[in-house]
């Protein structure tokens, strides 16, 4: 996966659509990619320069290891906390390192399942993509006379579930969520009998909390539990899990609601993003961003031009066209100065997981 262009708005629509996967999820990370001119700068959260590379994009690390991806030939490999390589620049695509296990796909090759030591597991010669393990299960996808359609191996490689989804998300919770032929939305486990009927017309991943926002229908969204049960249901424009609370868009505006669907800030806003475990949230007015608290109080004033949720007790922020990352008091720790920063961080920070998690054949039968 190559989201080096990736903008702030595209990552938004990227975690509307997958709802996050908390099984990959960080809370904290020890450096990040920041990026100055031409060159990848890993910083810690002083500004402190850990090392730089010729890197055109960059992820956090996973299992001790950072996906990089070089400048020159536009190939990936894998970096230590040192920024040495362990694995070299030779890969056309790669994810992340999940469940001890990466996929890579080399030129004109299938997509193939590399462990932390860099030995080959598997390859799957016929699909066309292919996530990262979740759960122990991939999902991936093979081209035919229908189009893609999408299944899951374990790690064995073995077909457990047959590609006949037009779409998947990953296990989380031991379910998945899965679009059938006609377009509607339910959930599988891991045997691939769908214990929860495709009735939705879009479904959410299942939290930590094993709940999950389904849309029933155009304006009406319910929270069900990791049976099928109704929770809740409400009557709006959208609703997306925020941690204990859920974002909720009425008119055009966001606010939030409890686990029991009583609205706790009134939906005021133009845009937000998530609290997730953090105390504070990002919300746009008037064409600004800003910070408040989960009484809906203003704590940093409108002034941003995007600004991210809170991570690791940093918020990444855009100041004119640079990037900074600010404390919970509004204080600059990191002065706006970076001309981008990962999409690997920005996704991470939405709460949506890595945005290195899919890889597409190079094979040319199966592009």
């Amino acid at each position: 996966m190559k989201p080096s262009a990736l903008l702030p708005a595209a990552l938004v629509l990227l975690f509307s659509q997958c709802g996050g996967n908390e099984s990959y999820i960080l809370t904290e990370t020890d450096y990040m990619p920041a990026f100055a001119g031409d060159s990848c700068l890993y910083i810690d959260r002083d500004d402190d320069l850990r090392f730089a590379g010729p890197y055109t994009d960059a992820s956090l690390f996973y299992d001790d290891m950072a996906l990089v991806c070089n400048r020159a030939d536009d190939k990936w490999g894998y970096i230590d906390d040192a920024g040495e390589l362990i694995y070299p620049a030779v890969y056309k695509e790669a994810t992340i390192f999940h469940e001890n296990r990466a996929w890579v796909v080399r030129p004109d090759e299938a997509p193939c399942a590399i462990d932390t030591k860099g030995r080959l597991q598997l390859t799957l010669t016929r699909a066309s993509r292919a996530m990262i393990f979740c759960e122990g299960m991939a999902a991936f996808a093979q081209k035919g006379k229908r189009g893609e359609r999408w299944g899951f191996i374990d790690k064995s490689g073995k077909t457990v579930v047959k590609p006949a989804y037009r779409q998947v998300k990953p296990f989380t919770q031991g379910l998945a969520a899965v679009q059938n032929e006609e377009g509607m939305w339910g959930y599988i486990d891991a045997q691939g009998v769908e214990t929860i009927a495709p009735r939705y017309e879009s479904a959410e991943s299942f939290s930590t909390h094993r709940q999950a926002v389904v849309q029933v229908k155009p304006g009406t969204f319910r929270v069900i539990g990791i049976q099928g049960d109704s929770i809740w249901q409400t009557e709006c424009e959208n609703l997306v899990s925020d941690g204990t609370l859920f974002r909720i868009q009425k008119a055009g505006k966001w606010g939030w609601c409890d686990a029991s669907g009583k609205e706790v800030i009134a939906p005021a806003f133009d845009d937000s993003r998530a609290f997730g475990s953090a105390e504070l949230a990002p919300v746009k007015l008037q064409g600004k961003w800003g910070y408040i608290d989960r009484h809906g109080k203003w704590k940093i004033k409108r002034q941003f031009a995007e600004a991210f949720p809170f991570f690791d007790g940093l918020a990444l922020v855009q100041a004119g066209t640079v990037y900074g990352f600010v404390d919970t008091d509004g204080r600059y720790r990191i002065n706006p100065q970076y001309d981008r920063i990962s999409a690997d961080y920005m996704q991470q920070a939405l709460g949506a997981g890595s945005a290195f998690t899919t890889v597409a054949s190079d094979h040319a039968r199966y592009k």
